[in-house]
């Protein structure tokens, strides 16, 4: 969600998937246990809730790593704070993994073109839905029931256990949380707020239309949609950590824009 990556820290976990190498920031799991805890679930909740949050940020994080690798490039994956991170590149310096001296060389990046852009930005929302998409499918055909519908332009489930997840209310809880997050967050992602995907994806194209306006043009959506989505989260959502993450996207931009003139491009 974020683009700079932070230094590393003793508490650093570090492992592989597909090639890639991973590294967690111990403030992914603060920050994650502070959104889970809701004073009920106790702490087997928050252990279903990191478990889906980790799952799912590491697959969404693949889903840009693998696009990267389709455009012949190396990537790297890192979780901190409340997202993470894929780098384009084998991990160097203090922000390196310590799998070869290959990982410390320079890396000089070949700009990538709008469409790899556009299809690494969108690989990450894209592969967290298709994977509620085969949660949903799983669920039916053991007879549970998933309910979809919308809060504004924001889609939400309701969940009906049913055979082997209504006798388990933790496995109920997990599948829950993995529909939450890989359906409800992928949307957040993609509306056009930089830096989040949608964000991106909405530079390019705006670039691509008007190389001289775009970026300008594309702050200006980001400003308007971050600072709507604030006041959504507070009012109708009741979520206070959305909002504060949605204002300062909003805040940002809007300082971007204060660095570059800030003239509307209209």
């Amino acid at each position: 969600m974020f683009l700079a990556e932070p230094p590393r820290t003793q508490f650093d976990l570090n492992f592989q998937v597909l090639g890639f190498p991973v590294r967690i920031h111990p403030l992914f799991w603060l920050v994650g246990i502070i959104m889970g805890f809701d004073g009920s679930s106790g702490g087997i909740g928050i252990v279903i809730w990191l478990f889906a949050m980790f799952v799912s940020i590491l697959i969404h994080e693949l889903g840009h790593a693998l696009m990267i690798r389709r455009f012949r490039r190396d990537a790297h994956i890192v979780l901190y704070a409340m997202g993470g991170l894929a780098i384009e590149g084998r991990p160097q310096g203090s922000f390196g993994s310590p799998w070869s001296f290959e990982s410390y060389s320079p890396y000089q990046a070949r700009p990538r073109t709008p469409y790899e852009q556009i299809l690494i930005s969108a690989a990450g929302p894209g592969i967290q839905l298709a994977l509620a998409a085969a949660i949903i499918v799983m669920l039916q055909a053991t007879g549970s029931k998933v309910t979809p519908g919308f809060v504004g332009i924001l889609p939400i489930h309701e969940l009906h256990p049913g055979g082997a997840l209504a006798e388990n209310a933790n496995l109920a809880r997990l599948a829950d949380a993995m529909l939450d997050i890989n359906i409800f967050w992928a949307f957040i992602n993609l509306l056009p707020v930089l830096p989040l995907d949608g964000g991106q994806i909405a530079l390019q194209f705006l670039v691509q239309q008007d190389p001289w306006a775009g970026m300008q043009r594309a702050l200006w959506l980001s400003v308007f949609t971050g600072g709507a989505m604030a006041l959504f989260s507070l009012v109708v959502l009741h979520a206070p950590l959305m909002m504060m993450l949605f204002a300062s996207l909003a805040v940002s931009s809007y300082l971007s824009l204060q660095q570059s003139g800030g003239h509307r491009p209209w």
